[in-house]
């Protein structure tokens, strides 16, 4: 299957009945996708991916589970797309997936002597690479998990339509958390969860609501100060409604898209110092930093100020950090530091 993204962009999709059978069990049984990196290894691929190979001028892994693939193509310019440091998720994961955490380690540490070069997303995954890069000849540029900002711009109406929606009003203060079925999401949802159990009488009197958005719960309900969306169609409705964006992540690998997410939608931003990893975004300059044991004075400080001061702090924070959240510049500034794009 061949799918327009955008002019010059097309993806083609083609596991065939041995890769998608393989991919079903793999999901099923909470398997890492081991056996799809062996099959690629041995150069087991479908015929429209020889085919691909044969025409590309430079190849991009994404992730280490997809190798450089053995063949007359092996000696074009092969780059590894790291969106985080896989092994790191599998010490993190189930007792299924933590048996093959030091298998990753090993793939990930020969990465710097496989590729021709690899694009990081944090300076705590370059570092890691750097320690392997025996040649100390790779590049080694970053491409955080940034955003096209122009996809986060909403009409002024969206805001108090939403709100009617949810059954808020103007003085009503709304903290958004979103974000996938993820692991580490999953855990900060339930720790908002207890928080909002615990501090309900603090929530309803300070006004204060946080909306939980996305498929890291699969149903949707409410609970005092408690809102869930369960799976939406596009988050950008519920950033309009809110006034603050929320991460109370702490652990996982590479950076929180989210972040960047709340930063192009002018969002003041409360995070836990582990959930703004992968940003250049300073503690109480740019976000106010806090914990599940402190989220409550946090958040009495946050409706503390009124929302025009916050407005411009988020406005000023994105002034600042712009360059290093808007995906087309760090991707165009990635490239260049890479010979053979410039060919």
């Amino acid at each position: 299957m061949v799918s327009t993204i955008e002019p010059r962009l097309k993806e083609s999709t083609h596991l065939g009945l041995t890769f998608g059978v393989m991919q079903t069990i793999g999901r099923r049984l909470d398997y890492p996708r081991v056996w799809q990196h062996h099959m690629l290894a041995k150069g087991i691929i479908p015929k429209q991916l020889k085919k691909a190979l044969q025409d590309a001028d430079i190849v991009l892994s994404d992730l280490p589970y997809c190798p450089p693939i053995p063949g007359p193509w092996r000696e074009k310019p092969w780059y590894l797309i790291s969106h985080n440091l896989e092994h790191r998720l599998l010490e993190q994961g189930s007792g299924r997936q933590r048996r093959f955490a030091n298998w990753m380690r090993n793939i990930e540490g020969a990465a710097p002597r496989t590729y021709t070069d690899i694009l990081a997303c944090a300076e705590e995954d370059r570092a890691f690479f750097r320690a392997h890069d025996t040649r100390s000849q790779l590049k080694l540029p970053i491409v955080r998990c940034g955003v096209d900002p122009k996809l986060y711009a909403f009409s002024p109406e969206m805001r108090p339509q939403i709100r009617a929606k949810l059954g808020l009003r103007d003085k009503d203060w709304v903290l958004v958390f979103s974000g996938s079925g993820f692991a580490p999401n999953v855990e900060a949802f339930r720790e908002i969860e207890e928080f909002c159990g615990a501090e309900a009488e603090f929530l309803a009197q300070s006004r204060v609501y946080i909306l939980i958005v996305g498929s890291v719960s699969s149903e949707a309900f409410r609970r005092g100060g408690l809102i869930v969306t369960g799976p939406v169609p596009e988050v950008l409705p519920y950033f309009a409604a809110s006034d603050a964006g929320l991460n109370l992540v702490t652990r996982g690998s590479g950076s929180n898209v989210k972040l960047f997410e709340y930063l192009a939608a002018r969002l003041p931003v409360i995070s836990t110092v582990f959930g703004v990893r992968g940003t250049e975004l300073t503690p109480l300059v740019d976000y106010l930093p806090c914990s599940r044991d402190n989220l409550k004075e946090v958040i009495q400080h946050f409706v503390g100020s009124d929302r025009v001061s916050w407005r411009a702090h988020a406005e000023g924070v994105w002034s600042r950090h712009k360059n290093s959240c808007d995906i087309q510049n760090l991707v165009d500034d990635a490239i260049s530091q890479l010979p053979a794009f410039g060919d």
